[in-house]
């Protein structure tokens, strides 16, 4: 399984067939993108999953939510813990809590980061954490990257909009992320979680 991204300036992309960080770690297809202009930042995301289909359109202006479009329009559940307003400020959509969690890494890997996100329905707090203290390579044929690799945990937590229900299980969603140093950048190249493993690849473009 492979997830791809593509940094241009200051817009992102994503494209992905996988079970990692897509769409809270389920099956799907699915790219997301998101558009900055000056304070304002547009994020839209598809995803496809199985006979599913939805687009999601955010913008967010100062990390604030400013407009919320699904299409089609989400079903409202039941049992949902209501998203307050103090909870849309201060916040980012997925794709920009990735490149701040996972592609700023420069010169030295920081497993002590934690942003808070809206994807369009639920709020959560994505956490970095220390996994191990001593780099190791992994031997694995679907692995490029064959020196050391520093690893961090990414782990989820439940704010607002998910079901009670579903709390439990929700907070115990997490991935490892195995770094490997290029230059002065540490970069992201495989997550493993219960599910198996996933290469991820990053293209910079200026």
């Amino acid at each position: 399984m492979e997830m791809n991204f593509v940094k241009k300036n200051n817009n992102f992309l994503v494209e992905g067939h996988s079970k990692g960080l897509l769409d809270i770690f389920v099956q799907v297809e699915a790219n997301g993108e998101t558009i900055t202009n000056n304070d304002k930042l547009d994020y839209k995301f598809h995803y496809q999953k199985k006979s599913k289909e939805r687009t999601t359109l955010i913008s967010f202006q100062n990390q604030q939510v400013v407009k919320n479009i699904a299409v089609p329009p989400r079903s409202v559940a039941k049992n949902i813990i209501p998203i307050k307003k103090e909870d849309l400020v201060n916040v980012v959509d997925p794709l920009s809590s990735i490149d701040y969690l996972l592609f700023n890494q420069i010169n030295n890997l920081s497993c002590n980061k934690q942003i808070k996100v809206f994807d369009g329905s639920e709020v959560y707090l994505l956490s970095l954490s220390l996994l191990e203290t001593k780099s190791k390579k992994i031997q694995s044929s679907k692995l490029s990257y064959q020196g050391s690799l520093s690893s961090c945990r990414l782990s989820y937590k439940t704010i607002s909009g998910h079901e009670k229900k579903d709390e439990k299980k929700l907070n115990k969603i997490y991935v490892d992320i195995y770094f490997g140093k290029t230059n002065k950048d540490y970069i992201p190249y495989y997550l493993t979680n219960k599910s198996g493993l996933v290469t991820l690849k990053m293209f910079l473009r200026n």
